[in-house]
């Protein structure tokens, strides 16, 4: 490298704090974070960065163009918040009442943007090109899905991604990768029960919608423990019930929500099925009946074997070996970064966010969740050499090659198309040729 990429990364890391702070101080959650892209915005102009906004709502896609314009490695972040009452005594803590960036994604968005900043000063060193996707709604509906339907890699082609997620039970400087399954499948599901409305000093009038749901909870977990082979991984919560108006009245209804998770998404449907048997089976032992309604979320996150190796490569060589893991272990929880790495290969790995000597860090999605803001550098070192590694990799020439295959097909047909249409505008030439004969 003809600059000090070392110095380049440690001044975007501090420019990456600051924008950190502007994100945690203004949160905004699924689907609003009208802010929070102009702040995205604004910092891409100011690098120099192309950029289109608006993409699946408030989403940015941005390109930094190597020598290579029609190949690019691209990196994700998500940049929504979360409907939490922050409980920090940060100097720069949310002035959103009941929003926070109790996951982090504020660090996320930080730490691509410093890392845009590090790539953009080295552009003209790059052999391939960079795809930047800021994702919004990642805690609700998913944005990733919309960004790759409105052709966020497409034109450069995207053959590989890579993200990362802040851990606050890794001690920060350390990343952690997940080999193979990483995160479950999720599916929603709501039932409502329907009993009769009664006195509450004349139960045997009516039916109590709430004995049966009751039930529902407590035998929803014997579908995991009598219902799947003992090996099988996958979780059922219930996680909200609502009820009644007042404490003398037996309700007429009775709705609750929960979650299915699994590693295997074959048992996905199984599950489906068994949690719909149980519910309306208790529900006719009580006298009354329900509803049942699923809605399928993200599928199962699977790792590159391949973006794996050479991540980790880069991890050891910049972090040294012992502050780096892998782990065959993968989590229940759900994340959209799954369909990246359906559309693409794709490797999602955890950076460490735990402040030194903090044994009792608090969880993501916690009121009191406060990372240590150093990860954001692990992660810029991480995405950056990541991705210059990953442009090393005898795969991006197959994937240009691809890519080139794919385009002089589009062309052929296009020609074939062209040809066609010549040969049509012969034909009616020659028709018209005889017509005019023809009247004369």
């Amino acid at each position: 490298m003809t600059k000090d990429i070392y110095q380049v990364i440690e001044d975007a890391f501090h420019q990456a704090v600051q924008v950190r702070r502007a994100l945690h101080r203004r949160p905004e959650l699924s689907g609003r974070e009208a802010e929070t892209e102009e702040l995205i915005c604004r910092e891409l102009d100011a690098m120099g960065v192309e950029y289109r906004r608006h993409v699946a709502g408030h989403g940015v896609i941005a390109t930094i163009y190597g020598k290579n314009r029609e190949t690019a490695v691209g990196i994700r972040a998500d940049i929504d918040a979360l409907p939490v009452e922050e409980r920090t005594e940060s100097p720069f803590k949310s002035e959103i009442p009941g929003v926070m960036h109790a996951c982090g994604h504020d660090l996320h968005t930080a730490t691509l943007l410093g890392t845009a900043r590090v790539l953009k000063a080295v552009e003209n060193e790059l052999e391939y090109s960079v795809r930047l996707f800021f994702e919004p709604a990642e805690e609700t509906t998913g944005g990733a899905w919309p960004m790759i339907q409105a052709g966020c890699l497409e034109d450069p082609s995207v053959p590989f991604v890579i993200g990362l997620h802040n851990d606050p039970l890794l001690p920060c400087g350390t990343v952690q990768f997940i080999r193979g399954c990483m995160n479950a499948a999720s599916t929603e599901f709501f039932v409502t029960v329907h009993g009769k409305a009664c006195h509450g000093a004349h139960p045997h009038t009516g039916v109590d919608p709430l004995i049966p749901a009751c039930e529902i909870v407590l035998a929803l977990q014997s579908v995991i423990t009598r219902r799947l082979d003992p090996a099988a991984t996958a979780l059922i919560t219930v996680g909200e019930m609502h009820s009644g108006t007042k404490e003398n009245i037996i309700p007429s209804e009775t709705k609750m929500s929960g979650i299915i998770r699994v590693l295997d998404m074959e048992l996905r449907d199984y599950i489906k099925e068994q949690v719909a048997t149980v519910c309306r089976g208790i529900c006719e032992s009580a006298g009354a009946t329900c509803d049942v309604e699923f809605s399928d979320s993200y599928p199962t996150l699977t790792n590159d074997d391949r973006l794996l190796e050479i991540t980790k490569s880069v991890a050891v060589r910049e972090l040294g070996a012992e502050n780096v893991s892998v782990s065959d272990h993968p989590s229940l929880g759900a994340d959209d970064f799954s369909y990246f790495c359906q559309s693409s290969r794709g490797l999602y790995f955890n950076v460490g966010a735990q402040r030194p000597g903090d044994r009792k860090a608090a969880p993501l999605h916690s009121g009191t969740f406060d990372p240590d803001e150093n990860c954001i550098h692990t992660g810029i070192v991480m995405e950056v050499f990541g991705v210059m590694e990953i442009m090393k990799a005898p795969e991006m020439d197959g994937a240009t090659k691809e890519s080139a295959d794919g385009t002089a097909e589009a062309a052929d047909t296009t020609k074939e198309n062209t040809d066609g249409t010549a040969e049509a505008a012969d034909t009616t030439k020659e028709n018209t040729d005889g017509a005019k004969e023809t009247r004369e």
